[in-house]
């Protein structure tokens, strides 16, 4: 018995037709991440304590999300997305309140964060 190639009936003999193309899903607010990747970055979190230092905490969370990678969605939005599971207490905290300050700018979050953190009696 000769094996059946998948092709169109229609088209000539050796033509293929493309497979159907759908359309990409579209991102919005509500995208869950899969809880692996909100474990990644609770394994290093962040308290504000005066020991922790918060640029150090920035450098590495945005080096650990360039090595993320999710369709669909800007390395921009990753941050913004698994930034707050990556703060504990007080840093938390802190996001919460000033979040809405930033107007979704990640370079200003990042400079109120080290500000917040970073007082200036460490210097």
């Amino acid at each position: 018995m000769k094996p059946t190639s998948i092709s169109n009936p229609s088209a000539s003999k050796g033509e293929f037709t493309e497979p159907p193309s759908f359309p990409k899903p579209k991102f919005s607010s509500s995208y869950e991440l899969h809880p692996s990747l909100k474990a990644i970055v609770r394994a290093r979190p962040f308290y504000g304590y005066d020991n922790e230092d918060p640029c150090h905490h920035l450098y590495d969370f945005e080096e650990t999300c360039s090595c993320l990678s999710i369709s669909d969605m800007t390395q921009e939005m990753l941050r913004w997305t698994l930034f707050p599971f990556s703060l504990m207490g007080e840093a938390k905290q802190w996001y919460t309140n000033a979040v809405g300050s930033t107007n979704g700018d990640w370079d200003e979050l990042k400079g109120k964060f080290c500000l917040a953190f970073f007082p200036m009696s460490r210097i």
